[in-house]
Formats: structure tokens, C-alpha cells, sequence
């Protein structure tokens, strides 16, 4: 199940972040290469030579679309694109990813290890941020217990106040699904689905370029079919990546 929801988030889109519309500069480089994608592993398609200008057209991490005159388009890479001039005459600055690129983020994904009520937990979640203060979550953690393993899944806002701040704290709600499957075989008893809800508190830690640390604490209900509701709580600490 984790499994799957890996592949799942794996196929995410990369961040986009845009840049000015038409931006056009000159290669001052001997030479750029442009690839067929956004990365090393993708072949080179074209060269572009000293003293020919290109239209920027989007960014994704350290990576530029660029158009030439003639129409060809291809991704070159930041340490090359640095080597160009704007129409001024000025050498074009770009700045690599840093912490304020993970506020203007749309995509994060990560995954955490924890704990909870006594059970080890695996956890993997994927969010879209709307606004550098608040963001949608979704995620599925499997806790392994002695007795029985549960299975969750979470939908949850994610609020964030400071997100300028390098130790930033955060606030989530949400609800979800829990399915528990007993492990015992002495006792006969049935797997059972039950809905829940969660208040949650947490840090996160911008580290370096696209990655950041987060530990979490969430407080969960559980409505039962029975007389009385069930509560419970959760610890993880992990590191995501944002795009």
C-alpha cells in the first residue's frame, strides 16, 4: 500500500517557476548546451554558440527552457545560463534554489518515522501549497503493532504563520480514514474501518537547496461503531522536498 502511494507521489510534476515572459539574453559562454529535459541524463540536443541570444521561457529547480531565433527549445543548466548577458549589457544573476524559493513552492513531498501509541509507523505524504501560509496535505501511514496494524489515510490543512522564518512552525486539521487488521490469531476478531479527526503542531527546518526536515505531533479521535470513541497520538520526524 505504502508502496504504491510512493510510485503514486513519484509521478508528481516537478516545480515549475516561471520566469518574465520573453526575457531574451546573449551567450557569452564558448558554448551552451541545451538537453532534451530538464536534467544531466537527458541527451544533448543542440548547442548554442558565443553571441547568440535565446528567450528564457521557464525554470524548473536549476534548470532553464530556453528558445533560440530559429525555434529551437531546449533546457540548459544554471552554471551555463549564468553565462549570458541581458540586452543592457549586464551579466545575467540568477539566484539557486534557497529558502525563499520554498515559499513561493507549489509541490512538497516527504516522508517520516515515528511513533504511535507504542506502534512504529511508516509515513509518506504529498501537499499543494495555496499561499506561502497554507497548504492541502494528503498522506497514508502504516503503523505496526504487536496486536494489530493500522492503516491511515489523512487529508489535512496545513497553516503555516512564519514561513520566512528558517525555524518555522506550523498548525494542522484534518480528517481521515483508519483501518485496523489484528494480528492475533487466538482471538477471532475482524478487520474494521472507522472515520477520524486530528489537531496537529509542528517544526519545520529549511536545510539546503530542495530539502527541509519536519517533526509533527498530531492528537487523533476515532468514531467508532461503538459506545465510545477512541483517541490516540502520533510522533515523526523526517525530510521532504518541495518543487
Amino acid at each position: 500500500m505504502l508502496r504504491s502511494l510512493l510510485l503514486l507521489v513519484g509521478l508528481l510534476p516537478l516545480w515549475v517557476l516561471a520566469v518574465e515572459d520573453d526575457l531574451r539574453v546573449q551567450i557569452t559562454a564558448p558554448y551552451v548546451e541545451m538537453h532534451t529535459g530538464p536534467g544531466s541524463g537527458y541527451p544533448i540536443d543542440y548547442v548554442v554558440e558565443r553571441g547568440e541570444w535565446v528567450s528564457i521561457l521557464k525554470r524548473r529547480t536549476d534548470w532553464f527552457k530556453v528558445r533560440t531565433r530559429k525555434g529551437k527549445q531546449g533546457w540548459v543548466f544554471l552554471d551555463q545560463m549564468q553565462q549570458s548577458r541581458l540586452s543592457d549589457g549586464t551579466v545575467l544573476h540568477i539566484e539557486s534554489l534557497s529558502a525563499q524559493s520554498f515559499q513561493e513552492r507549489d509541490w512538497e513531498m516527504g516522508f517520516h518515522g515515528g511513533e504511535m501509541d507504542g506502534a512504529a509507523l511508516l509515513n509518506l505524504y504529498a501537499g499543494y501549497a495555496f499561499s506561502p501560509n497554507l497548504s492541502a496535505e494528503l498522506s497514508l501511514t502504516q503503523a505496526l503493532g504487536n496486536f494489530s496494524s493500522e492503516y491511515l489515510l489523512d487529508l489535512n490543512l496545513l497553516s503555516e504563520p512564519f514561513p520566512e522564518w528558517r525555524f518555522s512552525p506550523f498548525f494542522t486539521l484534518g480528517g481521515g480514514m483508519i483501518h485496523t487488521s489484528p494480528n492475533a490469531t487466538l482471538v477471532q476478531t475482524e478487520d474494521r474501518t472507522d472515520s477520524t479527526a486530528h489537531v496537529g503542531l509542528g517544526l519545520r527546518v529549511y536545510l539546503t537547496r530542495r530539502f527541509y526536515v519536519r517533526g509533527e505531533f498530531r492528537h487523533y479521535t476515532v468514531f467508532t461503531s461503538r459506545n465510545e470513541n477512541e483517541e490516540f497520538n502520533q510522533w515523526k520526524l523526517g525530510i521532504g522536498t518541495f518543487f
